[in-house]
């Protein structure tokens, strides 16, 4: 007999999939530049490699939370990859989330210093304040709110796309493609190592969070239904995207926050909301990562957990002020090596899995 699978709830699980892995990074469109883009024409095939597998882990990962879902004080890292591996990677997941966080803050910083001419150091540091206050107020009705920013900015960046495509299509057909000219950093000389990178480093970090709607959901066929979804709706945008990116490359030249310029050709008042959008979007995702940060570190409310987020949040700050452009170049490509060892665990837990059923 089929398990039944809730269409809306395929939906929630998919959008909440997305939002999560959404951070300045693919907001700014700067992710999007180095890991697909660069690539020219090539990009495509990336982008496709990465949809097979965000898609492939996504409805992997969020079925095997279904399946342990009656497993008390569960921990992932430690269920994939064993007891010595997933213990490290549950300790370097607080190290990445830091990291994650002075990019966040130095993702606010470049966004605004594009659009309001403000200075990096006022931008970053309004956004450090702000993650810090919503930690030592506990505003989760806030975040919840301004969590709806992931859909949104989603909505509009293919909105933007597609804009700028149809205004552009024509040397886009004609494969008026050069990528030469673009001074970024590439993660790998390898398109398709590239595609497998960038799906590696995200997984890292959200492997608690997809098993954790996992277990929320009706039946296992329903929550493979909704990472699958989440990860092939994710990719789509980043396809529009690089194609819109492609398409101008004459604009985005030596931009930090190539969306935003994308938005602003469109007309200003596209990339006054976007930029709005994308400042909502990245303190929806920072506040969360400093809480987890602090909540694994302290007792959650306790004083010394105030303590640590403020110097959790002064340090990613000062981290942040390295250029955005090379934080993205730095800390993701490195993280997503060690993705690629974890996206191997999650296959062998499911071969051997599936070997123990066939007994």
């Amino acid at each position: 007999m089929k398990e039944k699978v809730n269409i809306l709830s395929v939906i929630k699980y998919a959008g909440a999939y997305i939002a999560f892995e959404i951070g300045s990074g693919f907001a700014t469109g700067q992710e999007i530049l180095q890991f697909y883009t660069s690539y020219g024409v090539w990009s495509i095939g990336a982008a496709v490699i990465s949809m097979f597998l965000f898609a492939w882990a996504g409805g992997s990962v969020m079925k095997i939370g279904y399946e342990t879902r009656n497993v008390e004080d569960l921990k992932p890292y430690q269920l994939l990859c064993g007891r010595v591996m997933g213990t490290f990677y549950e300790y370097f997941v607080l190290f990445y989330l830091f990291a994650v966080l002075a990019v966040m803050i130095s993702g606010a910083g470049a966004s605004l210093q594009e659009y309001c001419g403000v200075s990096y150091y006022v931008g970053g540091l309004f956004m450090a304040l702000l993650v810090f206050v919503a930690f030592a107020f506990g505003l989760e009705k806030l975040i919840d709110i301004v969590g709806l920013m992931g859909p949104l900015i989603i909505g509009f960046s293919i909105f933007i796309a597609i804009c700028t495509i149809t205004a552009n299509f024509g040397d886009l057909m004609v494969g008026n493609i050069d990528v030469s000219r673009l001074v970024t950093s590439k993660p790998t000389d390898s398109w398709w190592m590239s595609g497998i990178l960038y799906v590696a480093y995200n997984v890292v970090s959200s492997i608690a969070f997809l098993m954790a709607l996992g277990r929320d959901a009706k039946s296992a066929r329903e929550a493979a239904a909704g990472g699958i979804t989440g990860g092939i709706l994710l990719m789509v945008t980043v396809i529009f995207m690089n194609f819109a990116l492609l398409s101008r490359l004459d604009l985005i030249e030596g931009s930090i926050v190539p969306s935003l310029k994308l938005a602003n050709e469109v007309s200003s008042l596209a990339g006054t909301i976007f930029v709005v959008v994308m400042i909502c979007g990245i303190f929806s995702t920072a506040a969360p990562v400093l809480w987890t940060i602090c909540n694994n570190l302290a007792k959650p409310g306790s004083k010394i957990s105030l303590v640590i987020a403020l110097l959790v949040s002064l340090d990613a700050f000062i981290l942040g002020q390295m250029p955005f452009d090379k934080l993205v170049s730095v800390i993701y490509p490195y993280t997503g090596y060690l993705g690629m060892i974890l996206l191997f665990c999650i296959w062998r837990y499911k071969k051997l899995k599936h070997k123990t059923i066939g007994r």
